[in-house]
């Protein structure tokens, strides 16, 4: 359980214009201490909860930020739920639960994601225009709220295949321009954490990856449809190191030649 009670402080010193200097004498404290509270490298002692919570006008919860820790909690649980139902394929269940978890918390950007993803899991729904304009729109308002990096970037390409669908090609175009490049992937510098042997042995496995992606893309060409998102997009690339390193070779050259492009 994570208490953000030095973020709480310093948000609501800063609301009433104070310094650090300024509260450590309301409180009778050093400035020092006031810096290590903000910094959640020590809390204030128990005993002075319930007065700074009246200076402030607020409540002992919502000082120690026990409001966004039950939300946290209950978030967690209802993806819980949700991963459960759609596993069973209880997808209708699923979505309700979503739409009610979105009725309390509007702006979570997970369970936008989530309810954007769940309708179209049904075969029989997943070119369905309305959905797929929904999904759209679910999936735009995740983007706008505090998204760690990976799970942007998977919602990005998400959203750049629901354009695709709807013959949206422009706006595709221009979430691909916002993607990072190839350079800037993490297999690419992963190797740069290491030396010596090891960085060999990270750019071996960075190297293979990146064969292994390439030959599932050459190997899936007749099957591919247009506007469907890949399924390594969602699960990874199926990466094994023992892949047979000439067979790989030889399949890229070959398309390559193919297509005149060596």
């Amino acid at each position: 359980m994570i208490i953000n009670i030095g973020e709480n402080l310093s948000r609501l010193r800063l609301k009433k214009d104070l310094t650090q200097e300024q509260l450590a004498e309301v409180f009778g404290v050093s400035p020092q201490a006031i810096s290590r509270w903000e910094n959640n490298t020590a809390y204030p002692d128990i005993t002075m909860l319930p007065g700074i919570a009246i200076y402030y006008n607020t409540t002992i919860d919502e000082l120690v930020g026990m409001d966004e820790i039950r939300k946290n909690e209950n978030i967690g649980k209802l993806h819980s739920d949700v991963h459960r139902l759609a596993g069973n394929n209880l997808l209708d269940e699923a979505i309700v639960l979503l739409k009610e978890g979105l009725k309390l918390y509007p702006n979570n950007s997970g369970l936008l994601l989530a309810l954007a993803s769940t309708p179209t899991q049904k075969s029989n729904k997943i070119n369905d225009v309305t959905l797929i304009e929904e999904a759209i729109s679910l999936t735009e308002r995740a983007l706008q709220g505090n998204l760690v990096m990976k799970s942007r970037t998977t919602a990005t390409v998400n959203l750049l295949f629901l354009y695709l669908k709807l013959s949206k090609t422009e706006k595709a175009n221009e979430l691909i321009k916002s993607l990072p490049h190839i350079w800037e992937s993490r297999e690419i510098i992963m190797p740069e954490l290491y030396d010596g042997d090891e960085y060999i042995e990270k750019l071996k496995e960075s190297i293979t990856k990146a064969l292994v992606l390439l030959c599932g893309k050459i190997n899936g060409l007749q099957s591919r449809k247009y506007a469907e998102a890949p399924s390594y997009l969602q699960l990874g690339v199926d990466f094994q190191i023992n892949e047979n390193i000439d067979e790989m070779l030889n399949l890229i050259g070959d398309f390559l030649k193919r297509v005149n492009y060596a």
